[in-house]
């Protein structure tokens, strides 16, 4: 059963510094332990147990996780849906214009975000569309929506990611996805040119992001990492690594006690 919301959940025992971290899709993130402390414009905002972070898909953000007695979680809760036009146009009705990307929630958010943690897969997916419009709604009416879903339709980065994010792994390559999505290869680039970006970035920022969530799981090493993420040689993956985030995946690992 196809599902509409995807749940990760990150964790460290020490400090972890991070830069540049690709936010695949709209997502907002608990912290359940510990601060994560965003770099957010010129100056730092501590979001903890008492605020999400609200983000929009294709956006990167630095922070540190510090830990609270060792630990550090937080649950990031990623929208594979989205909202109609109406609901977008909406919540910029309902906003106080505050841009500030963190919200102190109250309770009625927190059951219908908890909702979405644990509700079944098995669910059909009218009705899981449906819980998922109920957190829409809320978001909506306290003007937040937007900040998350800027536009209704897909856009070609969007679509790109649905192409890859079935199986990281694989050789993409600009041809196969313009094959796939019916354009030619100019056509693509100059589509992916008005949206500030272009093939190789879109698909890099996709397995970036799956090796931090495949660090969260289990002890990978370099190299099977580096073949998990798509990567055929490990050093280029291991620098690429450093430079997106700017540790190293070792640093990283050490952060993390499995």
């Amino acid at each position: 059963m196809a599902s509409v919301v995807q749940c990760i959940y990150y964790t460290g025992q020490k400090s972890q510094s991070l830069r540049n971290v690709p936010f695949i899709y709209p997502s907002v993130i608990w912290v359940q332990t510990g601060v994560k402390k965003l770099q957010w414009q010129n100056d730092w905002i501590s979001i903890d147990r008492n605020n999400w972070l609200l983000t929009a898909g294709h956006s990167q953000h630095t922070f540190i996780n510090e830990p609270s007695k060792n630990t550090f979680s937080s649950l990031q809760l990623c929208f594979l849906t989205r909202p109609s036009t109406a609901l977008i146009q909406r919540s910029r009705q309902h906003s106080h214009h505050n841009t500030a990307p963190n919200y102190l929630f109250d309770e009625e958010g927190e059951y219908l975000f908890m909702n979405l943690v644990n509700m079944p897969k098995t669910l059909p997916c009218n009705v899981q569309q449906c819980l998922v419009n109920a957190f829409f709604e809320y978001l909506a009416n306290i003007g937040k929506l937007h900040q998350l879903f800027s536009y209704q339709d897909l856009s070609w980065r969007d679509k790109l990611v649905e192409l890859f994010r079935q199986q990281p792994s694989e050789h993409h390559s600009i041809e196969s996805a313009c094959q796939h999505l019916g354009l030619s290869k100019s056509t693509l680039i100059r589509r992916l040119r008005e949206e500030s970006t272009q093939f190789r970035e879109v698909l890099a920022e996709l397995r970036m992001g799956y090796a931090l969530t495949l660090l969260q799981q289990q002890h990978y090493t370099q190299l099977d990492l580096a073949q998990l993420c798509g990567y055929q040689s490990e050093t280029r993956f291991a620098q690429r690594f450093k430079k997106q985030f700017g540790l190293s995946l070792k640093e990283y690992q050490n952060t993390i006690d499995h």
